[in-house]
């Protein structure tokens, strides 16, 4: 399958996981059109009228309103970042506390640099009140970003931390049910590091730190469970023009691990093409993805279609296959195989509008897609699967196995 560098950005944490909770399940709009004009009439009376409000991009709701019970006495707080429309002026953030007889402003948080990356909220020093961490970058087209740990304990915040990041995520990683800081800095072709954070005393410790090959930049990044036990996070990171590997880095017992599967060789996580690890079944456990050939042909790499298969970890720290998924990039889309098909080849057109999925046992066709432009008549026998605003994609085959279907945006 012809392929064009294909570049990802950042994924947001891991949801529905019952053992790490996800910053943006308390990162949501209020509910009711009524609440949200009162909480827009009470916001503006604390944000300038000219400001431009801001949501973080890495949030995939692009909420411009969040909420977070950040003291833990079962009310949501209010948190606005907005940007005054002065070139030189760095973002700021008022916090809303709901009280008897309104919205009041509790805390100011000033000079948060000019873009906004990430926001989580976490109890890192166990003083049962969230800290909010704030991910930024100084400008516009700043490839640097820093990380800054608010202490809002009083109504004047305190950072007790402040450093560089490449990518970074907050939780209960092990079973102390303590909230920590993992982090990660690259600076490609120099330096490839983790670190593990807990603070005591409102002072930010190192845990454990981990170096990491340096010659990658990263594609996506996620954090949750990687096995029933083990909670971690996963670097998948992009090696020369277009081959991908995955770094699984779990937490145990205050220590980083790198984790290779015990039934796999190192090889094998060794990717032609970038594929993000994801939680495909829904489970609330990540899979990372292996790639195999999905021709027996003599095909040379950029021709060649790929079967996309997605493991995840069991309590032994081994690799066991949870789906396998053919996509096509030019058209943008995947199907995921059913569990009860047998080995699988494919077979694409030039243009790669036709593909076909044949049984490598008996060369039985499992299933075909057609794209077709839209307008374009349907040929008869051809039953559709989706109509997008430019095609539609249609098969001959059994539309049940269409569930298995889906656009890629």
């Amino acid at each position: 399958m012809k392929k064009g560098l294909f570049s990802i950005g950042f994924l947001f944490m891991l949801t529905g996981c019952s053992l790490f909770q996800s910053n943006t399940s308390i990162m949501k709009p209020p509910e009711l059109p009524v609440k949200q004009q009162k909480v827009k009439e009470a916001i503006n009376k604390y944000v300038p009228s000219q400001a431009e409000w801001v949501s973080p991009i890495e949030e995939k709701q692009a909420n411009k309103i969040l909420e977070a019970d950040l003291d833990s006495d079962g009310t949501k707080e209010l948190i606005v970042f907005y940007r005054l429309p002065d070139q030189t002026s760095q973002i700021e953030a008022s916090v809303l506390k709901e009280e008897n007889d309104g919205w009041k402003e509790i805390i100011k948080l000033k000079d948060i640099g000019r873009k906004l990356h990430k926001v989580e909220f976490t109890d890192v020093n166990d003083d049962g009140i969230k800290e909010i961490l704030i991910g930024f970058s100084f400008s516009e087209d700043a490839s640097d970003k820093a990380l800054i740990v608010f202490e809002i304990s009083t109504s004047k915040p305190k950072k007790i931390m402040e450093t560089q990041y490449s990518t970074f995520f907050s939780g209960t990683f092990n079973q102390d049910n303590k909230g920590k800081i993992i982090l990660s800095t690259l600076v490609r072709n120099q330096e490839h590091k983790v670190r593990l954070y807990e603070f005591k005393k409102n002072e930010a410790n190192v845990l454990d730190e981990l170096e990491l090959d340096m010659y990658v930049s990263y594609t996506n990044t996620i954090a949750g469970s990687l096995s029933p036990l083990l909670k971690g996070m996963i670097l998948d990171t992009a090696v020369g023009a277009h081959s991908s590997e995955s770094f699984i880095i779990g937490v145990e017992d205050d220590k980083l691990i790198k984790i290779i599967p015990e039934n796999l060789e190192v090889n094998e996580i060794f990717r032609t093409y970038f594929v993000n690890s994801e939680d495909t079944n829904g489970d609330g456990i990540i899979e990372f993805a292996l790639q195999k050939e999905g021709s027996n042909e003599n095909l040379s790499y950029a021709v060649m279609p790929y079967i996309n298969e997605y493991y995840q970890l069991n309590d032994q720290l081994q690799a066991e296959l949870v789906n396998q998924y053919y996509r096509n990039y030019s058209y943008r889309y995947r199907l995921q195989f059913p569990k009860d098909w047998p080995p699988v080849k494919i077979t694409e057109s030039e243009d790669e509008r036709y593909v076909t999925f044949l049984s490598i046992e008996d060369d039985r066709v499992l299933f075909d897609i057609n794209v077709l432009d839209k307008g374009q008549l349907l040929p008869k026998g051809w039953n559709i699967l989706y109509k997008s605003n430019q095609f539609t994609y249609v098969t001959k085959s059994s539309p049940e196995v269409g569930m298995h279907f889906e656009i890629i945006e």
